[in-house]
């Protein structure tokens, strides 16, 4: 899991999609850059779309969530982020946002996709 530096809460380790680049290259250089660990992709687990509020600016987002596989153990290369290993047990008791990617994280590369309204 990642989190920013001094917040309590946890996302998925991931970055956006460069012009022209594949959405599964984007992940493996995001978490080459982040994680300073190759990886590759070993299944497609589903679709998050939500919205949020971060400094007074709405944002909306469409995450594709991977299942990877990390060689050795990671270590950030990014001052403002913080990454770990969640023990599964624990994801209900923890943070993770947005909050649908627990129910992604449960359910394995079962493809799963959780819609979005704007009131939500």
């Amino acid at each position: 899991m990642a989190r920013e530096r001094g917040k309590t809460w946890f996302f998925l380790p991931g970055g956006h999609v460069e012009p022209g680049e594949p959405v599964e290259s984007a992940l493996i250089r995001e978490l080459t850059e982040e994680l300073g660990a190759a990886s590759r992709i070993v299944g497609f687990a589903g679709v998050v779309e939500h919205g949020y509020r971060d400094r007074g600016t709405a944002h909306h987002e469409v995450d594709l969530i991977f299942d990877t596989e990390l060689d050795g153990t990671p270590v950030s290369q990014e001052d403002h982020l913080e990454f770990d290993w969640l023990p599964i047990d624990q994801i209900d008791r923890t943070d993770l946002r947005p909050a649908a990617v627990k129910t992604v994280i449960a359910r394995g590369t079962q493809s799963f996709s959780h819609g979005w309204k704007a009131d939500e």
